[in-house]
């Protein structure tokens, strides 16, 4: 009796945890589907700029479009996630995704491009914070910090996904077809979730949209937190500008080969991402009485590894070389945000993390957003007035484009420099 007591004490809870795992699985790959269609663009340039008679102003363009989506739904993802519960915040999210990505797929002309991808970057700004949201509701305290690292991590997959895989399969199929498949998976997804996520009540948070935009004005008050919102924008700008659009057109020009070899130098960043968040966010902990230092020297690495892909020094060293410094890139990148979410911590206190996180975040897209089409027309013009590429096709960009790139985003990165200047006396403070 004593050990069939204790089967049927084991079997309900058994049950509970996988339902818990698999309900995670879901989210999570509605999470790495984000990330991919965040970075993909890189992988689908070449195909883009040809299918659509345009130049790298309209692959700009067409980065830009997602940067909006995703500002324009930070603000309100932590309150309708609190409201109404992960599982219709992440069905809504799903069914926005998915068909944003076949609209996407199919769009005639640039304008239907980007309302596309306006919609598929609204549906996937909601995914990390339900993620999160359902680890907190799902598993115990002791395995919170574990699940939301291993959370993270699966957007990286999908970054990996969007290197040499999905350059593969764009030069193999076409960038529609791709395109049209991925919604395919994401509503696949969404059939997976309606039956693995439990129904969420709705919270009785007394919180309003009008009370969580009054928090964010009145932070912004606080010269500190601005320093933390520069700090995170010009990391997330600068990072995902270089890694999720030109990387992989610039290592294809440099070394005249095709996007899905140019593919492996980015796959290379993706899994150094990963890597650098599980075991630098470790050091992190340790940082956390100099984290204004640690930031600024984090920014000074960055900027150096960026300059080393001038075009005259990955001309002289090679397709290794780059790898390697995309790798280091990589490892870099994953430290700086358990930096930055310290930081959030400290300023806005757990009360108030939610407003941090989402004054970053829409610091960050909107800083993304802005300089995309600036970032693009510089390019072209660089490479115009040069008249190497030019000469031949004037959609081209040349070496003195990517400098142009490279300039650009090393100017970017100042604010990640200034940012933990501002925030210095009142990390000291607490």
């Amino acid at each position: 009796m004593s050990i069939l007591g204790q089967q049927t004490a084991f079997a309900p809870t058994s049950r509970l945890t996988d339902r818990a795992y698999l309900a995670w699985a879901t989210v999570a790959i509605a999470y790495a589907i984000a990330f991919l269609q965040r970075v993909s663009p890189q992988s689908m340039s070449l195909s883009f700029m040809h299918d659509f008679n345009t130049d790298a102003a309209g692959v700009a363009m067409l980065a830009s479009s997602y940067f909006w989506g995703y500002t324009l739904m930070q603000i309100p993802a932590g309150l309708l996630v609190d409201r109404y519960g992960v599982k219709r915040v992440v069905l809504v999210s799903m069914i926005a995704s998915s068909l944003g990505s076949a609209a996407f797929a199919l769009a005639p002309n640039l304008l239907d491009v980007f309302a596309a991808r306006l919609v598929v970057a609204c549906g996937d700004a909601l995914v990390f914070t339900a993620l999160l949201k359902l680890v907190a509701q799902s598993f115990a305290d002791e395995r919170f910090g574990v699940m939301s690292g291993i959370s993270q991590v699966s957007g990286y997959v999908g970054g990996v996904i969007a290197t040499t895989p999905l350059a593969a399969a764009v030069s193999g199929f076409g960038w529609r077809a791709c395109f049209l498949f991925i919604a395919c998976i994401g509503l696949a997804n969404l059939a997976f979730a309606k039956l693995a996520l439990k129904p969420d009540p709705v919270s009785h948070s007394n919180k309003t949209l009008k009370g969580v935009v009054t928090a964010a004005r009145q932070s912004l008050t606080h010269l500190a937190n601005w320093g933390c919102a520069m700090t995170f924008a010009s990391h997330f700008a600068v990072v995902t500008t270089l890694s999720g659009v030109w990387g992989i057109p610039m290592v294809a020009h440099f070394f005249h080969i095709s996007q899905t070899s140019a593919g492996t130098p980015l796959l290379a960043f993706m899994i150094g991402n990963a890597v650098g968040s599980i075991f630098l966010g470790h050091a992190a902990d340790r940082a956390a009485a100099t984290l204004d230092r640690a930031l600024i020297r984090i920014c000074v690495l960055r900027m150096v590894l960026i300059a080393l892909l001038l075009p005259p020094v990955a001309h002289a060293f090679g397709f290794v070389y780059v790898t390697v410094v995309f790798t280091a890139l990589g490892l870099v990148a994953g430290g700086t945000v358990p930096l930055v979410l310290k930081c959030v911590k400290k300023l806005y206190t757990a009360d108030l993390i939610g407003v941090g996180a989402s004054v970053n975040t829409t610091a960050a897209g909107l800083f993304a957003g802005v300089s995309q089409p600036i970032i693009g027309f510089a390019m072209l013009a660089a490479s115009q007035v040069s008249g190497t590429d030019a000469v031949h096709n004037k959609a081209a960009i040349g070496d003195a484009g990517y400098g142009t790139l490279i300039a650009i985003l090393l100017l970017m990165s100042l604010p990640g420099i200034a940012g933990p200047l501002l925030m210095r006396s009142k990390l000291i403070a607490h």
